[in-house]
């Protein structure tokens, strides 16, 4: 074969298509990690909001059931002096029928 002078135009147009496409592929490439990352980030986003509603539903429990716990002190006091008002009028009243049982014998 010859050597030609001017250049073969399939060549040309071979290598112009050969750079458009791995232009577009790098495009596509990027563009395809870029929305993989975006995806990542929506549900790191979606994981980080589930958690901090599961954190405030958490300490809105804590709080409740510290109240609880304070309202049952409360009540735990009261019920201690009620049952030692009543060992009281109990220890006098075994007196008021002791005292009569010395009468009556």
């Amino acid at each position: 074969m010859a050597h030609r002078s001017v250049p073969c135009p399939a060549t040309a147009v071979a290598t112009q298509t050969g750079a458009i496409f791995s232009v577009l592929a790098a495009g596509a490439v990027s563009a395809h990690m870029n929305g993989v990352a975006a995806v990542a980030a929506r549900r790191e986003g979606y994981a980080s909001q589930v958690l901090s509603h599961q954190l405030q539903d958490a300490v809105s429990a804590a709080h409740d059931w510290a109240d609880y716990a304070k309202r049952l002190i409360v009540e735990n006091e009261r019920l201690k002096a009620e049952n030692s008002r009543l060992k009281e009028v109990a220890a006098q009243r075994r007196g008021v029928i002791e005292r009569m049982r010395q009468v009556a014998a």
